[in-house]
């Protein structure tokens, strides 16, 4: 079953909780908390179903609730003391067994193992705390180097637990204190879960998605799954851009505006009011050391990580930039050959390890609150900030999974009229210099379909490399204060000869359509312009790095990547125009979405986004003078768009709206033959 998740995200979820809800339009942001948010009346979850339903059979066939594997690592917020130990859980959930194999833990501690499951209410948090339900399966006995476990329960043992977390800890009854390794089911095991067992995937099962109120739509039946993963998404979306955790005010939506495409940049950032969140280290006493390094936020959009353990702030930490959140879902899975699985069980974060514990969508948040929200260093869960509950980690990976793309584009079928983007897609998925006689830039051996993925089947895995980018000098970070950039090891805590920090050196692919206009580039924002960033697999630094020597392995002339100026322009064109394309798609399902609103101020918040989008289609193409056509309709488009924002009348508003879609597909029709 293909994924249906396209950037209609951006039409239901992204436009409101962008524009209504961090700008808030005081009629709809002045209720109380407890109020549905404006984004509940937009967008379905239809496409996040599909997500599910396709994971569910992948997850059937490898034995389902029989087979759940959950990596055990230690977790940002939740473990008790740092450790570079690593493991993971195998549990048959309907069986009742589970087994247990960790690498790295001090072999004189007699370590115990429990499951957890959460109990909801006030005051509560995913940590394990009095007055949950625990089931004790017994202590790790040391192997050589491995620590194991196997524990046989009563089958009807978990038939009312659900397990929330596996927990590694020392011995002691207070597991949120002796707690040292945790790992969690992601949200579609969790649903999937909750479905076998009959229960209601969320606790307002009888709740009806409102969709209908500002839409022709009908609104969705409350008993199917996709009311459920509807108000998990609206859920999601207000948490994401509202809840600061009782922090220091920052929210998700601090470092991922999705006014600026879910990411942050230091154009973006000067725009910013001096009491902005972001700043909370300027005007925080507590937070004045070793929290941020605002000089290298505000030139350079750096923000200050402790991936490696709390131990150390003066010394252990990284710098990197904030990757954008769009097409998660199909760049999540990871790969089993590079030496980077289990953990994680998903790929997160510029390293790929970028979440606690088990490594899933779900479990960033844990990392990201404790790491980003805290009001002092210290950062204690329930003083300096509360964790999210595990409710709050679901509705949050639910939105999370519904930005952006579903898929990427099959550069197969993709005809495009510019002669220079038309080369630079030949070089882009040319693979072999056939004995040094042609251009192949082969990107697409990693970068499949302009992806993240190695492979260009829809959900393929995501792999980590190491391409040099740490090798690059005269970064802008080192010229402002190199002493405030160390090294970054990339994927891992562990020490390893030959890297720099912690680290074996790799860091993931992210995918490159959406990459023209969410610059700068790399995990350290080293690169300003998508020209640059193609043309530093040209350099020395790539050209000598593991990545790079593989290439010219594998090459019938032995040669990595080199390409001439030129081509390195052509391939930067390509990607400005498969960037402008996506924009194009995106701003016209928001419009044909607002052609069923109902509501003035609803159809004006939409087409905002809709005018941003546009704007990103005339900035990609028109800086480099790619397609002064199809810059000339995206421009109309801009006017009649906001024309039609500014028009009460809903028939007047729906012509003017048919006029922009129009132009767009006459600036499509520039680009591409279809």
């Amino acid at each position: 079953m293909k994924r249906t998740l396209t950037s209609l995200t951006i039409t239901c979820l992204i436009t409101v909780a962008a524009w209504l809800l961090p700008h808030a339009l005081s009629a709809l942001s002045s209720p109380p908390r407890s109020d549905k948010p404006a984004v509940a009346y937009l967008g379905s979850a239809h496409k996040l179903r599909a997500a599910y339903a396709e994971w569910a059979a992948g997850h059937e066939s490898n034995g389902g609730d029989q087979n759940v594997t959950l990596a055990l690592r230690w977790s940002k917020g939740l473990s008790g003391e740092f450790t570079r130990a690593a493991g993971k859980a195998r549990l048959d959930l309907i069986r009742g067994s589970v087994t247990v194999e960790v690498h790295g833990l001090d072999a004189d501690t007699e370590w115990q193992v429990w499951l957890v499951d959460n109990v909801t209410g006030p005051g509560r948090s995913v940590a394990p705390e009095s007055g949950d339900k625990t089931l004790y399966l017994g202590a790790l006995r040391q192997d050589g180097d491995v620590a194991r476990l196997h524990a046989q329960l009563d089958a009807r043992a978990l038939a009312d637990f659900e397990v929330d977390l596996v927990v590694v800890a020392r011995p002691g009854d207070d597991l949120s204190r002796r707690g040292v390794l945790f790992g969690a089911p992601s949200l579609f095991q969790r649903l999937y879960t909750r479905a076998r067992l009959g229960r209601p995937a969320t606790p307002d099962e009888e709740e009806r998605s409102p969709l209908a109120r500002w839409t022709r739509q009908p609104a969705f039946a409350s008993s199917t799954e996709v009311a459920s993963l509807d108000r998990l998404v609206v859920r999601g979306a207000d948490l994401f851009f509202r809840e600061t955790f009782n922090g220091n005010g920052r929210t998700c939506g601090t470092c991922h505006p999705a006014e600026n495409n879910f990411t942050i940049d230091p154009k973006f950032i000067a725009t910013l009011p001096p009491n902005d969140p972001l700043f909370v280290a300027e005007f925080t006493p507590a937070l004045a050391q070793h929290f941020e390094k605002p000089e290298l936020m505000r030139k350079v959009g750096l923000i200050l990580e402790n991936l490696d353990g709390f131990d150390d702030l003066p010394n252990k930490f990284v710098m990197r930039g904030v990757p954008h959140i769009l097409a998660l879902n199909t760049s999540l899975k990871p790969a089993t050959n590079d030496g980077t699985t289990i953990p994680p069980n998903e790929r997160t974060g510029w390293s790929g390890d970028g979440a606690p514990g088990s490594g899933t969508l779900r479990e960033f948040a844990i990392g990201a609150v404790t790491q980003h929200f805290t009001r002092t260093l210290n950062r204690r869960p329930g003083v300096d900030f509360r964790l999210p509950t595990d409710e709050e980690l679901d509705a949050l990976e639910a939105f999370q999974r519904f930005v952006g793309r579903d898929r990427d584009p099959d550069l197969a079928t993709l005809r495009l009229k510019g002669a220079v983007a038309r080369r630079g897609k030949e070089i882009f998925t040319t693979n072999d210099t056939q004995g040094g006689t042609v251009a192949a830039g082969k990107c697409n051996i990693c970068h499949a379909n302009a992806g993240a993925t190695t492979s260009p089947t829809p959900g393929g895995p995501n792999s980590n490399f190491a391409t040099g980018i740490e090798q690059l000098v005269d970064t802008p970070a080192d010229l402002i204060d190199a002493a405030s950039n160390p090294p970054d090891g990339g994927f891992g805590t562990a020490e390893v000869a030959g890297v720099p920090g912690f680290g074996n050196g790799t860091f993931n692919t992210p995918p490159l359509v959406e990459a023209a206009d969410t610059g700068p580039f790399f995990h350290n924002n080293a690169i300003a312009t998508i020209e640059e960033a193609v043309g530093f697999f040209n350099s020395a630094a790539f050209g000598n790095s593991p990545s790079g020597r593989f290439l010219a392995s594998i090459d019938s002339g032995r040669i990595g990547i080199r390409l001439e100026a030129t081509q390195v322009q052509a391939v930067a064109a390509f990607l400005r125009v498969l960037n402008a394309l996506e924009n194009i798609r995106a701003a016209t399902e928001i419009q044909n979405f607002v052609l069923d609103v109902r509501r003035d101020d609803v159809a004006k918040s939409l087409l905002n986004l809709t005018i941003k989008d546009q704007h990103d289609v005339v900035e990609v193409l028109d800086g480099v003078g790619l397609h002064p056509e199809a810059v000339r309709h995206m421009r109309k488009a801009i006017d009649l768009a906001r024309l039609a924002k500014n028009t009460p009348a809903r028939g007047v508003r729906n012509t003017l709206i048919r006029q922009a879609l129009a132009e767009q597909r006459a600036a499509r029709g520039d680009m591409v033959e279809d």
